[in-house]
């Protein structure tokens, strides 16, 4: 599913605040008749509002999808839509039902795991609506026989545990609720009887979080304990009820016991969240590695940071830059490859001289020679020495650093940031079969990148802190990798 604009995304968290308060209500409260009646269809109609805001996405990205005849891929899209529309509706019902049901007798509930089974072959059927519509396949589960049975008992048990919903609160009552049910007494002394409730709430939350990241923990100790090797550490280990895991590519938060899971992940390729409270809710977006956009006001405020290049000023600085390495270089080359890595004042230089992979990133420092290897190299091939092929070269005193710094200057915007990398690339023009000019006979290409340099020695979080101050940028807009490195920089 995905989501629109900021409206949508914000007429979305309406209703699932709603949905949350008006189960919790539905659940605790002593409600009968057509209290209750009108309780449970307002539940039953905001859950089908949440369903409907939820659009599918009817066409793969650009590129990524499989081909299909025009028919297919319409048939497809159309089911996509009409899978959508039911499951709305469908969801909306067993709202009405679960709703209806929490003030009976605890027991098994055949209608409303009735409508989780439904719900599953509709999901396959959107699986295969999709497939129809050109996107890649996602079954969530290996194709063999181990993997298929264990994705059907899944599916089995997730509708038992459906049809044991309204018993939810019997079982919360008994097991977990002693704690809100004190503090219910307590805080109904001290606050009027419209601020108890939600104080409760939040305290109830509170602990059964708490329980559950408890419980996480020892989990953790004992898969740890028990080694990768052990079965059941490697079970305990994966089932954590809470797992939080972050990197300097992405970011994955998971909470998930029974029917109530929140599933948050976030990466340089996009986010994705996921919300279970018995219904499944989905949604994703692709605008790159930010959490969250910039304000406006921090976006004004960092304008007063830029300093954008003139009209002209980007060639003559490629130029400087392109006659420096020219002067660094050997004498024999044919392609220089310059990149440029700096925070605060910490800076890099290397260049390449003809390097076999051309688009070559993320350099290492040269492997060690080989004693025993072949010595008599052909033209062309690589050579010994500093500089020779393919191998990367320190340039500390580099004439070219004014205006590599002059150009990372001019990379900063307050949306995205400032640039920690720049690349030049110099290529020798053949006289024979071009004209060019005497005084530069080359061409040149440049580009910036804000993924983590890599570094030949990593500069100190000092420099990093310096980098930030010169050239602001909201937490939210930072890569990943920056807010790993600089956790306490606002």
């Amino acid at each position: 599913m995905a989501s629109g604009g900021r409206g949508l995304r914000a007429a979305q968290v309406v209703c699932l605040v709603g949905l949350i308060g008006l189960y919790l209500f539905s659940a605790f409260a002593d409600v009968q008749g057509r209290a209750r009646t009108g309780l449970s269809v307002a539940i039953a109609v905001l859950t089908t509002v949440f369903s409907l805001l939820n659009r599918p996405v009817l066409r793969p990205p650009e590129g990524r999808g499989v081909p299909r005849s025009g028919f297919v891929a319409f048939a497809g899209r159309l089911g996509i839509v009409v899978v959508w529309i039911v499951q709305a509706g469908l969801f909306g019902f067993s709202g009405f039902l679960v709703s209806a049901n929490f003030q009976e007798e605890p027991g098994f509930h055949g209608r409303v795991a009735l409508i989780a089974a439904v719900g599953q072959v509709l999901a396959f059927v959107a699986l295969c609506a999709r497939s129809m519509a050109g996107f890649r396949p996602d079954r969530g589960f290996r194709f063999t026989v181990f993997g298929v049975l264990r994705h059907l008992v899944d599916r089995v048990v997730l509708v038992v545990l459906a049809g044991y919903a309204g018993t939810l609160p019997q079982v919360a009552e008994t097991a977990v609720a002693w704690v809100p049910e004190h503090v219910h007494d307590r805080v109904s002394g001290l606050l009027p009887g419209w601020l108890a409730w939600p104080v409760t709430i939040a305290a109830c939350a509170v602990w059964f979080v708490g329980v559950l990241v408890v419980e996480s923990l020892v989990q953790r100790l004992i898969a740890s304990g028990l080694g990768p090797d052990n079965s059941l550490g490697a079970w305990l280990g994966d089932h954590t009820p809470v797992s939080y895991r972050r990197t300097d590519t992405d970011v994955t938060f998971d909470f998930d016991f029974l029917l109530v899971r929140l599933y948050y992940y976030n990466s340089t390729l996009g986010w994705a969240f996921l919300g279970r409270v018995l219904i499944e809710m989905r949604y994703s977006s692709s605008f790159g590695p930010r959490s969250r956009p910039p304000t406006r006001r921090r976006i004004a405020k960092g304008r007063r940071y830029e300093r954008p290049l003139a009209e002209g000023e980007m060639d003559r600085l490629r130029e400087e830059i392109a006659g420096a390495a020219v002067a660094a270089a050997p004498r024999e080359w044919r392609l220089l490859l310059l990149e440029y890595r700096a925070a605060g004042r910490y800076e890099e230089a290397q260049v390449r001289v003809d390097p076999r992979d051309r688009w070559a990133r993320g350099w290492d420092p040269p492997a060690t020679e080989d004693p025993e290897a072949d010595t008599d190299a052909e033209p062309g091939e690589e050579s010994e020495g500093e500089g020779a092929s393919g191998v990367p070269v320190d340039l500390p005193g580099f004439a070219g650093l004014p205006a590599l710094r002059r150009w990372r200057e001019a990379s900063y915007t307050a949306e995205n940031g400032v640039a920690h990398v720049l690349v030049v690339s110099v290529e020798k023009i053949d006289p024979t079969a071009y004209s060019y000019s005497p005084e530069h006979p080359w061409r040149t290409a440049s580009w910036q990148e804000y993924d983590a340099p890599g570094w030949r020695q990593p500069p100190s979080v000092r420099e990093y802190r310096r980098d930030l101050r010169r050239f602001p940028t909201a937490r939210g807009s930072r890569p990943f990798w920056l807010r790993n490195r600089v956790k306490r920089i606002g």
